[in-house]
């Protein structure tokens, strides 16, 4: 028969200690692909990258507690997350209204927004804000190029809601990594 040597107890917190640098590093690793799907989401209408960001600081928050970052922390990147949602349509609108659009041709660009994400999914998320506001300022004055002016405004302030929210995503990982105890 064997002999107990003895040392369990070390050897259980050794290998515990072992267990929790794996889930750690496991953790990350996870966090690190969502993080970058999230980014390759900002260059991809149809992914709410933002959102795929915010739900990898939720992940690792919720899998490694007191070991992730605070949950003031995550307060702050849900309200940057939900703010960056809100920019498609807040920059669609001021797009349009700064080139020329009246407030029914930008209105136009928000509903446009809304039915092409609903309807058409991907190309009517781009195309739905242009197509509404040029077909609001062409049924209310019948002027082709104030409705082309609203389509471009429309086209310049998706533009800007891109480079916003790609730059919400990079400062949300940015503070993630910088926010994460050592």
């Amino acid at each position: 028969m064997p002999r107990c040597t003895g040392g369990g107890a070390e050897r259980d917190r050794a290998s515990t200690g072992m267990t929790l640098a794996m889930l750690a590093a496991s953790m990350l690793i996870l966090t690190i692909a969502i993080f970058l799907i999230g980014v390759a989401g900002s260059f991809l209408p149809i992914v709410p990258g933002t959102l795929v960001v915010w739900f990898g600081v939720l992940v690792h928050k919720l899998a490694m507690g007191d070991q992730s970052v605070s949950w003031g922390f995550f307060v702050a990147a849900t309200a940057l997350a939900l703010g960056a949602q809100v920019l498609d349509f807040a920059c669609s609108y001021w797009g349009a209204r700064r080139f020329g659009a009246s407030w029914q041709g930008a209105a136009g660009a928000l509903v446009g927004g809304v039915l092409g994400l609903a309807f058409f999914n991907l190309p009517g998320l781009i195309l739905g804000p242009i197509a509404g506001a040029v077909l609001v300022e062409l049924i209310k004055d019948r002027n082709w190029r104030r409705a082309r002016r609203a389509g471009v405004g429309t086209l310049v302030g998706g533009i800007a809601a891109f480079v916003l929210k790609f730059s919400i995503s990079c400062g949300i990982i940015a503070g993630f990594f910088w926010a994460l105890p050592a």
